[in-house]
């Protein structure tokens, strides 16, 4: 019986261990996805400086950044300015007469206010950060100079980049979880740089402690460690200005799909017009100098529209060759500040990609199960529930770009898609901002304006996402 008493409580003890480490390992798996410390790129490359001045009010202190944080190795309280330079190949550091402090700070070497423990802060460019400046010699032999902080702090000086602190906490806050979730796509971009993300567009745009505001840090604070979930693992996350009225399907952009970043319409991205001219022999540079050799300029046309209506395909034709240029690659080779979004048509009326243009004679009611021809006469209700009659002729439809009358006799002479450039330049017009894909940042201020929550807001824009 003692055998068999012991065989059961061996048993019993090998389940709860197997339980334990089922709650367990998930959770500390889920808890070390998200890193702790950053390290963002502020100057480095050709960009980087020949040498820098760094300034603190409480002094300094020099020490090493490893993988289990800041480890300090030299304090330097009297001096409140020093200046980095590169001498021998190594990172040297002077006070503010020349006097020698450090010849070698070290591969890791960095530089954080005394009272860094009681949030100090350091200057750089006239800028305060928190954390300290993380000094390196890179390829180019200039120095790299890179903001070390906690990653949470870091995002206190991205949300009012990304997202003015003048806009609805509930916007800002679903920002932070997207900014946040942001970090897990774009970390270690910039490895071989020796950092983790760069402070531009490129990753996400950072101003340090200048540009935090209250209503920022809250939106931070009050979502503090939640990311988007997709599937059981974090979610990559991207985020834009405006969608245009249809957010994209990454696929549809790039070229990897996502079931989470699939397009859809948006009824909240508020209307954002815009134009764009550029002569044949400007587009001719921009195609060479992303290698593509067309020659003279002859026409500029539309080939293709995706399923969010945004164009897929554009064909330019020269004398020597035609190109075809496909999904984002349009806007990354004629400039993205010029292409807003691929959202546009060629012209100087945009004629957007769902058909607006070409809608003729009658029209149906169409409440998603039953469609109904509408007659002659149509009745409104007003304000009051007052019915009004009108005469269904003189009713017109809008896409929130270009309005038409619902009945008419003349067929358009175009439509979206048919209208070519030829002559000296190509007009475009359009719609949205950015690339499309995931939360439009001018959607989710709308619908926070409504009395959407940050957690609904992610849920409308990111497709059968959790937020925890």
């Amino acid at each position: 019986m003692k055998g068999k008493r012991f065989q059961w409580i061996t048993f019993l003890l090998i389940i709860c261990v197997m339980l334990l480490w089922t709650f367990i390992v998930p959770l500390k798996a889920e808890a070390s996805c998200y890193p702790e410390y950053i390290k963002v790129g502020l100057k480095y490359g050709k960009a980087g400086p020949l040498d820098c001045t760094i300034s603190s009010k409480s002094g300094f202190i020099l020490g090493t950044v490893t993988n289990e944080g800041f480890k300090e190795t030299l304090p330097l309280p009297g001096y409140s300015t020093v200046v980095a330079s590169i001498e021998n190949g190594h990172v040297a550091l002077h006070d503010q007469q020349g006097v020698l402090l450090s010849a070698n700070i070290g591969v890791n070497g960095c530089l954080v206010a005394a009272d860094y423990k009681k949030n100090g802060l350091i200057t750089y460019g006239n800028a305060d950060y928190r954390g300290g400046m993380l000094l390196l010699v890179n390829s180019s032999n200039k120095l790299s100079i890179i903001n070390y902080l906690k990653t949470e702090e870091y995002l206190y000086g991205v949300i009012h980049r990304e997202m003015s602190q003048s806009f609805p906490i509930e916007a800002l806050k679903a920002q932070a979880v997207a900014s946040r979730s942001f970090i897990m796509e774009s970390y270690g971009r910039h490895t071989a740089d020796g950092f983790d993300v760069c402070s531009s567009t490129h990753c996400q745009v950072y101003g340090g402690y200048n540009a935090e505001y209250p209503s920022t840090c809250q939106a931070v604070n009050e979502t503090k460690g939640l990311l988007i979930w997709s599937k059981g693992e974090p979610a990559s996350v991207f985020y834009h200005k405006n969608s245009g009225g249809h957010t994209q399907s990454i696929g549809e952009v790039w070229s990897f799909p996502m079931d989470h970043l699939t397009g859809k319409a948006d009824p909240y991205s508020p209307n954002y017009p815009w134009d764009a001219t550029i002569y044949f022999n400007t587009l001719e540079q921009k195609l060479n100098q992303a290698g593509y050799l067309t020659g003279t300029i002859q026409s500029v046309k539309i080939g293709g529209r995706n399923n969010a209506g945004a164009v897929s395909k554009l064909i330019i034709e020269g004398n020597k060759d035609t190109v075809s240029l496909e999904k984002e690659n349009i806007r990354s080779v004629l400039g993205t500040s010029l292409v807003r979004s691929r959202h546009f048509s060629i012209g100087t009326e945009y004629l957007g990609g769902d058909g607006m243009s070409s809608i003729i004679a009658d029209f149906q009611l169409n409440n998603g199960h039953i469609k109904k021809d509408v007659g002659e006469k149509v009745y409104l209700l007003s304000a009051g529930d007052k019915l009004k009659e009108v005469n269904s002729a003189e009713l017109h439809i809008t896409n929130g770009n270009k309005t038409i009358k619902t009945k008419t006799t003349e067929t358009p002479s175009d439509t979206p898609d048919s209208v070519v450039a030829t002559g000296d330049k190509v007009i475009f017009t359009g719609a949205g901002s950015g690339h499309g894909v995931g939360m439009s940042q001018d959607g989710a201020i709308e619908m926070a304006r409504q009395g959407f929550t940050f957690d609904q807001i992610l849920r409308f824009y990111y497709t059968d996402i959790e937020v925890r």
